[in-house]
């Protein structure tokens, strides 16, 4: 019963401190977040803070890592059609505030690209049916052209038209590559 108790006192007090850590992440710069503010926020002590991280850079590191293992968890790249793992990707992305967080908020971090990097090779198969006479040089070209061009959509969906369903956006990214490229 100990290791439960322990466990889950451990569940509450790393998600006091990455809630706490997000807040002040969509207040202010990452640069000017202190482990004060974030103890204070989280109504913990500093040693608990250092129990489980080094500083808030730290701290920014391993929620990226959670969340984008959550956001892959679930998605079944090579036995779904493109259109159904991408829509499920960013309705995932869509509904996860602190996905929202990591993309727009006041940081170094670039979340989207290493997450989409990650899908990279099982998305090569993929998009390789749209470019039947490309060659593979190509093929990885017009793929790092999707997967930057994707980036800047995603960010500014989730910036100034949210209210536009995971469906749209998932068929306006997949537009591109149904128009022949001259």
């Amino acid at each position: 019963m100990v290791g439960i108790a322990n466990n889950r006192r451990t569940i509450y007090t790393k998600n006091s401190i990455r809630e706490a850590f997000l807040t002040l992440l969509t207040q202010k710069d990452l640069e000017k977040i202190t482990v004060k503010e974030i103890t204070q926020l989280a109504d913990i002590n500093r040693g608990t803070f250092y129990k489980y991280y080094k500083d808030a850079f730290d701290l920014l590191q391993k929620i990226e890592e959670e969340t984008m293992e959550d956001l892959l968890a679930d998605i079944q790249l090579n036995s779904q059609p493109i259109e159904k793992w991408l829509t499920t990707l960013l309705q995932k992305i869509q509904q996860r505030p602190e996905v929202r967080i990591l993309v727009l908020g006041n940081h170094q971090s670039n979340f989207l690209s290493p997450l989409l990097e990650r899908i990279k090779p099982e998305a090569f198969q993929h998009f390789s049916q749209y470019f039947p006479e490309a060659s593979t040089v190509e093929k990885e070209l017009y793929l790092s052209y999707f997967v930057e061009g994707s980036v800047g959509l995603i960010v500014r969906w989730l910036r100034d038209y949210e209210s536009m369903s995971a469906a749209a956006i998932s068929k306006l990214l997949l537009n591109v590559f149904k128009t022949e490229i001259y």
